[in-house]
C-alpha cells in the first residue's frame, strides 16, 4: 500500500511495512528553537528505541509469524507506532500474537488534568 502523503517531488512515496520489534525504553526529548532542524519553538518528540524482530516481513494478522532472531535496537518517532502486539515462546523460537485488524489502532492523548 502507497501512503497518501509523498514528502516531495524529488523522493519516492513512502510504503507502509509491517514490523514488529520488542519495545526497550521511551525517550523523552525536549529539543530547543533549531533553523538547522527547522524547529520554530521548542519541540518536543517521544522516541522509542525498538529491537526489531527478524520475520521477513510477514504480517501475523493473516498468517503465522515467528521469530528467533533480532536485529540491533533502532529509535524510531513513537507516532510511528500502530499497535501493541504479544508474543509466546515456543522452544527456540517466538511466536507474534496480532489481533490488531483494522479496528485496533493506537491513539496519542493529551493526559486528563484532575486538579479541578
Amino acid at each position: 500500500m502507497v501512503a497518501n502523503n509523498h514528502r516531495g517531488h524529488d523522493q519516492p512515496p513512502q510504503r507502509r511495512q509491517i514490523f514488529y520489534g520488542q519495545l526497550d525504553c521511551i525517550l523523552d526529548l525536549e529539543l530547543p528553537v533549531s533553523p538547522t532542524l527547522n524547529l520554530a519553538e521548542p519541540t518536543r518528540f517521544l522516541l522509542a528505541v525498538v529491537i526489531p524482530c527478524s520475520t521477513g516481513g510477514r504480517d501475523a494478522t493473516c498468517k503465522v509469524t515467528t521469530y528467533s532472531n533480532t536485529t540491533t535496537p533502532i529509535a524510531i518517532d513513537l507516532r510511528t507506532v500502530e499497535c501493541v502486539v504479544g508474543r509466546v515462546q515456543r522452544g527456540n523460537e517466538w511466536g507474534i500474537i496480532d489481533r490488531s485488524g483494522d479496528f485496533a489502532r493506537t491513539v496519542f492523548v493529551d493526559p486528563v488534568d484532575d486538579e479541578d
